[in-house]
Parts: C-alpha cells; structure tokens; sequence
C-alpha cells in the first residue's frame, strides 16, 4: 500500500444535529462525521462517515493541547471512552478529549456487520461438535458471503486497515483545524497512534501508549507467551511453594476436553439464553480473558481449587464475564482488519513436542497438543476460507517517531506482556516506560496509579512520572475458602443489581418492601396506641418480625459491600463467611409472626397470613442463593 495515498487525501467534517451527541458521551460534548474515501488507494473509492465526539476540558480554558483517542480493541465502540477518560481518568481536566470511533464499526456508515459472522462466531465459543478448523471455517464462509454483498453494494474491503484508520485521525485533525494533538492508544489503538505518530510529526506533539501491541508483533505468539507469564505471576504470589498455574490450567482444559463444560448463557447479541458446551481450548480462552482483571484474577486460584474438585459448577459465573466480552465487538470488523493487517505476522499454532523414541518392550508416548487460544486459531481458519489477502507490508514494522512517549504495561497483562512493551519502549527515543504489578490489560483501567500516572504525565509530557505514586496497588489479595462462604449464585445477583434488573430481585425486593411498609405502620400504630395509653406489650413484640426483616436486609448489603470494597469480584466465588447465619434472622422473623396471630383481629390474621408467604418465599431465596451448594 502506498503510504502518499494512504496519508494524502484529506477527509470533509461535517457538524452532527444538535441531538447528534449520545447521551453516554456526556453533557458539553460536542459530535460530528468525519466523512473520508473508504480506500484511499483506489481513486474510485466511495466514501464513509465516521462519527467523532470532542468533550471539552472541564477547566476552562484549555491548556493543553487536545487528546486524540480510539477505542481500545479492534471492533469495539467508543461511545463511552471519551467521558471514560475526560471524567473517569481525569486526562480531560485541562484538554479537550477528541475520540473517533473506527471505521467499519457499528457507528460507521457504511459498517463491516455480518450477522452470519456473529452467529458462527458465538457457535464456535459455545459448542463442541466440530474442530477448531472447522468452525474457523463455517465462519470464513460466512464472511466471504457478506464481503461479496459488501462488494455489490459498492464497497471496498481492502480499504479497513490500521493504515487508512491513522489517516482518519489525521484526517480528523486537519478538518477540525487543530494545530497539534497528543496521542492516545491502549491495545490494538495504540498501533494505530503509533502509525499516526510516525506519520503525522507535526501535528503530534507526544504520545502516550497503554498495553503497547507493537505493529511488528505476532501478537498470536505474544498472547501465548504473555498467557504463560500471567500464570506464573500469579503462582508465586499464590504463596505456596511448588504452585504452577499453567499446569494446572492445561489439567483442568484436558478434564474439559474429556468432559466438556454445560451451562446456560444469555448470548450477548441476541439477549437469548442458550446452553453453550466449553472444552479445553474454550476454558483456556477464557482463563486468557479472566486474567485481564486484577480483580478477577484474585479468585482464580479459589476457582482451580474447586475444579480440581470437581465442582464444574464454579466456572458458570466467569463464562458469563467471557460472554460479556465476547459481545463487546464487531467480529466482522474485526476479522477483516485482523486479516488485512495482522494475521501477516502470527506464528502457528502450538503443537505438542515429538515423544523421545521409546525403550525397548515400552508403548510408544503419543504426544498430545496443547490447549488452543480459540480467538486466533478461528481467525487463521476463518481468514484462509474468505480468502483475504494480507495488505501491504509498511505497517508490519515498528513505525519510527521521535516525539516524548510513556509507555505503560502491567505486569499481569495476558494479552500484551510488559516485557514485550518494554522491548518496544526501547527503540523510540526519549521514551519513558512504566510498568504496575498485578496490573493486567488496559493498564489506566486496572490501577488507580496508573491513571494518575498518565494524567501527571499529561500535564507536562516528557517529565519522568515514574514514582508518581505506588506502583502495586492493582494487587488484590487472593481470595481463600477459608475467608468465605463458597456458592457461585452470588455473582447472579451482585450482576442484577448493577444491571437494575428488579426481576431478578423480586423476592427481595417484596421482602424488604413488605418490611418496611410493616415497620412504617407499627410505628404508627404504637404511637397512637401509645397516646391512647393502652397495653403495648404484645403490640410492640410483634414489630419483631419487620425490625428482624430490615436488619437481615441491612446486614446483607452493608456486608457485601464491604466485602466487595476489598475483594470486588469476591461475589463470582461466594459470600463473607457468616452470611449463613443471616438465616437465623429470618427464622426469627419467621417464628415471630406467631405474636402477631396472637393480635387476635382480623387484620392481625391477614398480616400474618402474608408475612407467613414472604417470609417462606424470602427463606427459599436466601436458601438457593446462600445455603444450597453450588
């Protein structure tokens, strides 16, 4: 691809309508389409729109120059990056934050959607009817049928690339008449902003690079060995001597194999739930994944423990956390790009060694293949079927720029390891490498220093910020069975809560309801009593149930948030270590209920009668979540 073409034709910007902007990118925020050639190699290109947001610092004015942005991974949206880092991460105090959502995603017009991708794509996740090859290939199939109709409707596949993305951005600064920006990319973003780097000098005056995926990388091979050093930060901080997580995590994806995992699983595209099977290279997959969350990561060896055990149950929490993921990209986009621009570089798949010849009267060994990363594996398959040819080669070497750079990686990242990034670190001059223990991928995400690091950064690019503040505080302490109560449904619940699902609170919900209504009128009821000096005794001993009720209820939010203060994911792997004794509260209430019987009125027998039905409703709930193995 020439580089003067790629770089050379500059796009049109267009303002959006005043309810242009969504609501997700904040109040302020100013939204606009880039309007750019789809392919700027091919003079008969048609031209796409691209939606752009620029949040405005929230200290006026602005002192420092604009930040450019993208969505972090290949296929993802950015409609919440740009308030994300403004507000979140406080890079916006002072600068304006400029994000461009990528070309052929959703928001793009025209976009990369295939529909037949997607649902193959999720197949190959939830199934084990086929190999790899095979379901890698029922999805090339799938993607040749939705590029040949791209191609009727007139477009341009070629045209998806890391190169012409950093031409968009280019593009962008030119139409919005800014001078000069500075430079942000985490993951597969920060190739294209080192490309944009490289070839925009002028109008880039620093860049700031998070989880660095050089241009050059395999990143196949990368995630392989990144996967493997993940692991091994976390056996020694596992305390106990001997501990190989990688070991381990091989053991338990061959015990998938033999017996694969089933649950049910809501599909991240169709909002259906459906039963998905996972074998060894899908649980693997999903350790990958799993690890990119110190939080997370600190109840994996709780999890391990349990699977060893035999309890399969354990995993169903986590699947749900892989499906989250895997609905949060295009796959179309992505396997169109990865297959321009990336695949070029991967290794093959890893394969077992070959077996030493055996002794004589000995059965020869037969070498078994190691676990498969699914992503990648169905992506070479998929690639191969659809027949995309590999784009040119300019951007599969580091791109060369001079301008300050910080680099920062964690420690614990299983998709782009810190070693890799520091390699890379060391062929920009001036640049500046930062590295936080425990934490995994998208470093600013997963340390509270590392955000604060980016933003001191920011403030004065070039300074060194290396000891800006305490660069372990992404480590959470490993989560133990002996600090808690296992059950693997709390997760179900902490989830409805933050989704605002009341469904699946209901129970609870009339519960606490009826308490508190209860309570209300008790009061009510003992003052007037109270004032018409009658006989309370009996009256005030049967508010015991509601007060009962109200503590069970305060105890177990105050309890899980305090908890989960310390231990955010502590909920994929059970409860603090008393909840089982909050039973005893609702037994009490329960029991209780016979003073009210006792009432003697007709209003007294109704309450009763009700409480009797909510409370056994509200025991059956807390027995599921709570006492019920799982």
């Amino acid at each position: 691809m020439g580089m003067t073409l790629a770089f050379g034709a500059p796009g049109i910007a267009s303002a959006a309508e005043g309810d242009g902007c969504p609501e997700i990118a904040g109040s302020g925020a100013d939204c606009g389409v880039l309007t750019v050639p789809e392919n700027r190699n091919n003079p008969a290109s048609r031209t796409i729109d691209i939606p752009y947001a620029v949040i405005p610092a929230s200290v006026q004015p602005a002192t420092g120059t604009p930040v450019i942005a993208l969505a972090p991974g290949l296929g993802e949206s950015a409609e919440s990056l740009g308030r994300h880092l403004s507000r979140d991460l406080g890079f916006g105090t002072h600068r304006d934050i400029v994000v461009l959502e990528q070309r052929g995603g959703q928001a793009s017009t025209p976009n990369l959607d295939c529909p037949g991708v997607t649902r193959t794509w999720v197949d190959a996740f939830t199934s084990t009817d086929d190999s790899l090859k095979a379901e890698g290939t029922a999805v090339g199939l799938e993607l040749g049928d939705c590029l040949a109709e791209f191609a009727e409707s007139g477009g341009d596949a070629n045209g998806y690339t890391i190169a012409q993305t950093a031409a968009d951005v280019i593009d962008l600064r030119n139409t919005l008449q800014i001078p000069a920006w500075t430079l942000f990319g985490s993951g597969w973003s920060s190739k294209v902003m080192s490309a944009v780097a490289a070839f925009d000098a002028a109008g880039s005056d620093a860049v700031l690079l998070d989880s660095l995926s050089p241009a050059a990388a395999d990143i196949k091979g990368e995630a392989y060995a990144a996967l493997t050093a993940s692991l091994a930060e976390l056996s020694t901080r596992s305390g106990d001597e001997g501990t190989d997580y990688a070991k381990t995590v091989a053991e338990l994806a061959a015990g998938f194999d033999d017996d694969p995992f089933t649950g049910p699983v809501t599909n991240p595209f169709t909002g259906k739930q459906r039963f998905v099977e996972l074998d060894g290279s899908d649980f693997v997959s999903l350790v990958q994944q799993l690890l990119t969350d110190p939080a997370v990561t600190s109840t994996l060896p709780l999890l391990f423990d349990r699977l060893e055990d035999g309890d399969s149950g354990a995993l169903a929490p986590y699947v749900v956390l892989g499906a989250d993921a895997l609905g949060s990209v295009d796959w179309g986009q992505y396997l169109v790009s990865t297959c321009l621009d990336q695949k070029a570089n991967w290794s093959p798949d890893p394969v077992a060694p070959e077996a030493a010849a055996p002794a004589e009267g000995e059965e020869p060994v037969v070498p078994v293949d190691p676990p498969l990363l699914v992503t990648y594996s169905l992506a070479d398959a998929a690639c191969a079927q659809a027949g995309i040819a590999a784009a040119g080669t300019e951007l599969r070497v580091a791109p060369s720029f001079t301008q300050p750079t910080l680099v920062l990686a964690g420690s614990n990242d299983p998709i782009s390891s810190a070693a890799s990034a520091q390699a890379a670190t060391a062929s920009i001059p001036g640049s500046q490498f930062v590295s936080f223990t425990g934490a995994g991928h998208r470093v600013v995400d997963t340390s509270a220093c590392a955000a604060k690091t980016a933003a001191a950064w920011l403030d004065k690019p070039g300074d060194d910020v290396a000891a800006v503040c305490d660069h372990d505080d992404a480590i959470t302490p490993i989560v133990t069975a002996s600090s808690l109560h296992e059950t693997s449904r709390a997760a179900s619940v902490v989830r409805a809560v933050d989704d605002l699902n009341w469904f699946e609170l209901l129970i609870p919900l009339i519960f606490l309801g009826f308490c508190a209504l209860w309570l209300v009128g008790w009061i009510i009821t003992i003052i007037v009593r109270g004032i018409q000096r009658e006989r309370l005794g009996l009256l005030i001993a049967s508010g015991i149930s509601p007060v009962t009720g109200l503590v069970f209820g305060a105890v177990a939010v105050l309890g899980m948030q305090s908890a989960m203060s310390a231990q955010p994911a502590l909920a994929l792997v059970g409860v603090p270590s008393y909840f089982p004794y909050l039973g005893i509260l609702l037994a009490v209430g329960l029991f209780a209920l016979i003073v009210v019987w006792k009432l003697g009125s007709r209003g007294a027998a109704l309450l009763a009668s009700a409480g009797v039905l909510v409370w056994l409703g509200m025991l059956a709930w807390f027995a599921w979540i709570v006492l019920v193995p799982s």
